[in-house]
């Protein structure tokens, strides 16, 4: 039965009262029902106290035998007593202001009849001020509270999950009843394992209309039960540990919350339930990685955590799982969204989650593999296809600098790509470093690994690590040396119109070394016309690089027909020093170009385009293809001086 104490005071005001002194017997009834549960309570007879009281009273404030000891923490006044003022509320109900002893600490009592017609006591509300403010608590109230409070503990340390679980308010239970068994047994010894067990049952209670907090001390720092009353009875609705050292936990509510998020992504990333992590992950997260991620890739723990022990702390809105066995260490990241409407329950989601190798000391992020795994689908796509802008968007600004800005369409299809012709591939594996992560391909029956990296939080591809017998085993490094011959052979190319001469020399002294500048183009007012047929040579398939210090060599073609190019590192670039045409295997088929160049000027034989365009054009006939060229056939003779 509940009543606010202030319609009793209010009632109590309005009512007739008499008010007698201890002596006389007007208000015998009263204090023959008064003096019975005082009694009783001083020489601690239970039985007596329950038959002193109501059933309500029995049922909420004496229903074990511990009530007595929790009747003495709520020190109720003793000594004479008496009756000040009796209101009759109705034919069965009465309410006694009394003043109990020398200091006359007002007391009210709430006296009721019982099925017999005996007056016995209901309820009793004990006068408190506290930071000026006086508040009427009721004993029922207290002391359904403290029971709860005892019933709690005991069943935290002595009942099974069903006893564990009955004495939480409904919220609190449904997330406890969902975690997994395991974390539920080391919660529970969490909350029990700090409290002595010599020690006496010493709680400090704040009571509100609704609410409650109890602190319990612990051997080291405190429990901390918030409860609050639903139906006439106190439930417990979170637990807090305040501790200085790694017990420390602010809300097990939120606590089990986020367990259950958890433990729900793991459920969901195994069965590959996409909808359902959307609704479990941060919008980043899942859009970033999950979505486009091949989840059988990675394998994360059962969510039941059959395998693995778990450890989580709550970090204001963050919670920091680890789970962990002998083989691996996996950390998921989770953080606490901000509430719609107040009152609405906790929600966490996940951030990312981190997996840690024991034997390979290997870190990888999933963020990071289904990141890359997304960039690098892009990347394969656009240099399958030879997309230069959206090679562009999805390299490292390193990779762009290097390669792509330097490539044109003319160029880049010039370049030994054809193992990328294809955008299928298999994925073999993953490794992570940091930043940088690889991942292994199988891609036109070779072993391709890509590199990522990360920057400003995302990654692109970084470079591309093959295995192709005489070209050095990096794509950037190898494009890197490439480009400025297929730019060289271009700019060969565009010189063979008059009016192209001087966009022509431009692009060759951006592409030749100081020494090759210096002796030939530097000189030049148009390219002379033994260079005109340079890049036909240069066309030939590639054969081998050879990086060396200070010269690196690529050899394109064959004995038959091709190029030896001579390149230094200048200026943190490759350029071309020299260039040897070959037309045939014999010393006469073979043609230096710096030299030839050099000494044609020399002599004052070289000769404006206008002059060889005939020549060109026989010669780009003769040489059209490799297999037409014989010992007999001298590209150069035109060309010699």
């Amino acid at each position: 039965m509940s009543r606010t104490i202030r319609s009793f005071v209010r009632n109590c005001g309005l009512a007739l009262a008499l008010v007698i002194g201890s002596s006389g017997c007007t208000h015998f009834i009263e204090m023959r029902a008064i003096t019975a549960f005082s009694k009783n309570l001083e020489i601690a007879n239970l039985a007596g106290l329950k038959a002193a009281t109501s059933d309500e009273f029995r049922q909420r404030a004496l229903r074990t035998t511990a009530a007595l000891e929790d009747l003495k923490i709520l020190r109720l006044p003793d000594g004479k007593t008496t009756v000040v003022e009796v209101e009759d509320v109705s034919d069965d109900k009465k309410r006694v202001t009394v003043k109990v002893g020398e200091s006359e600490k007002e007391v009210f009592y709430e006296l009721a009849k019982d099925s017999t017609g005996r007056w016995v006591v209901d309820d009793i509300y004990l006068k408190q001020k506290k930071k000026g403010v006086t508040a009427y608590k009721s004993v029922t109230e207290q002391m359904d509270l403290l029971l709860t409070v005892r019933e709690f503990l005991h069943a935290w340390e002595n009942g099974n999950r069903d006893q564990v679980l009955g004495v939480m308010a409904p919220d609190f239970r449904k997330s406890l009843e969902q975690l997994p068994p395991l974390f539920l047994a080391s919660m529970t010894k969490t909350v029990t394992g700090g409290r002595s067990a010599t020690s006496s049952f010493k709680p400090q209670a704040q009571l509100d209309e609704k609410t409650a907090v109890v602190r319990l001390p612990r051997l080291a720092g405190e429990c901390i039960l918030t409860l609050a009353l639903q139906a006439e009875h106190w439930q417990v609705t979170d637990i807090a540990i305040e501790t200085k050292d790694d017990d420390h936990v602010p809300s097990m509510y939120k606590l089990s919350v986020a367990v259950n998020g958890c433990t729900a992504f793991l459920a969901a990333y195994a069965r590959g339930d996409k909808l359902l992590m959307e609704e479990l992950s941060s919008r980043e997260f899942y859009e970033g990685s999950l979505s486009i991620g091949d989840l059988s890739q990675v394998k994360l723990p059962d969510a039941q955590l059959f395998e693995h022990e778990l450890q989580v702390k709550l970090r204001g809105n963050r919670a920091d799982f680890v789970l962990k066995n002998e083989a691996e260490l996996i950390q998921i990241d989770m953080q606490k969204l901000a509430e719609k409407k107040p009152g609405d329950p906790p929600r966490f989601v996940v951030m990312d989650v981190t997996l840690y190798e024991v034997e390979t000391k290997q870190e990888k992020r999933l963020s990071a593999l289904f990141t890359a795994q997304g960039m690098l689908e892009i990347f394969v796509k656009a240099l399958s296809l030879r997309d230069l802008d959206a090679l562009k968007h999805c390299s490292t600004r390193d990779f762009t600098t290097r390669n792509w800005n330097k490539l044109t369409g003319e160029t880049m299809s010039a370049m030994p790509l054809e193992v990328f012709d294809s955008e299928e591939f298999e994925f073999v594996k993953a490794s992570f470093e940091g930043a940088l992560t690889r991942i292994e391909v199988r891609q036109n029956d070779r072993p391709l690994t890509y590199l990522l990296r990360e920057e400003k939080g995302r990654f692109f591809v970084d470079d591309v690590h093959w295995k192709i017998s005489g070209i050095p085993s990096s794509l950037k490094a190898t494009l890197e040396i490439l480009i400025p011959i297929q730019e060289f052979a271009s700019a060969i190319a565009l010189s063979r119109e008059p009016q192209n001469q001087v966009a022509s020399l431009e692009r060759l002294q951006a592409n030749s070394s100081t020494d090759f500048n210096r002796m030939v183009w530097t000189q030049c007012r148009f390219v002379p016309n033994s260079g005109m047929s340079a890049d036909t040579f240069l066309r030939a398939d590639l054969k081998g690089i050879a990086v060396g210090n200070p010269e690196t060599t690529v050899q394109f073609g064959d004995s038959r027909f091709g190029a030896k190019v001579s390149l230094r590192r200048e200026f943190d670039r490759y350029a071309i020093d020299d260039i040897q045409l070959v037309a045939g295997p014999e010393i006469a088929q073979r043609l230096d170009l710096k030299q030839s160049l050099r000494t044609q000027m020399a002599k004052g034989e070289a000769r404006a385009p206008t002059d060889v365009v005939q020549a060109s054009a026989v010669i780009s006939a003769d040489v059209q293809s490799p297999e037409s060229i014989g010992d007999e056939v001298d590209p150069f003779a035109s060309d010699l001086p």
